[in-house]
């Protein structure tokens, strides 16, 4: 703060002044990130009218959207992999208290592995193996009446 008589001028910028980072390759990160549109124009600081605008007139851009849509969600099968075969440790809880070890004092934890994520990437990987299957069958007579409207059609 010395020699200074008043506070600091704020930085006038001009239309042609240029961001450090395009504002486009700051949603692009976030998104590869989130995979949130809402929120990664936020960060970027633009609307969302204005990236849909951005990847309707910008075909390079548009693929740009697709791969970072591709990459979070890649990470997103990582992790839901991740949690289903390696599990996750979690304490062991009796009667609201974390249960410790009579002999070391230590906390208790024991390995918790997901179920539903399993079974959803086995659908999502072997559809023809493990997806729902229904078996509608139709018993009893159909009836159609034909009007003289019908044939119009």
């Amino acid at each position: 703060m010395a020699g200074r008589k008043g506070p600091a001028k704020a930085e006038k910028r001009t239309s042609r002044t240029r961001p450090t980072r395009d504002a486009r390759e700051v949603f692009l990160e976030h998104l590869r990130k989130t995979s949130n549109v809402s929120e990664s124009a936020r960060v970027a600081v633009v609307g969302r009218t204005t990236v849909h605008e951005w990847r309707d007139q910008d075909p390079a851009f548009a693929a740009a959207w697709d791969d970072a849509i591709d990459e979070a969600t890649d990470a997103l099968e990582a992790e839901a992999r991740r949690r289903a075969v390696d599990g996750h440790e979690e304490y062991v809880i009796s009667m609201g208290q974390i249960v410790r070890d009579p002999v070391t004092g230590e906390p208790l934890k024991q390995k918790k592995y997901s179920d539903a994520l399993t079974t959803l990437l086995l659908k999502a990987h072997r559809p023809e193996k493990f997806r729902e299957r229904y078996d509608v069958q139709q018993s009893g007579n159909i009836t159609m009446n034909i009007t003289s409207d019908d044939d119009a059609l």
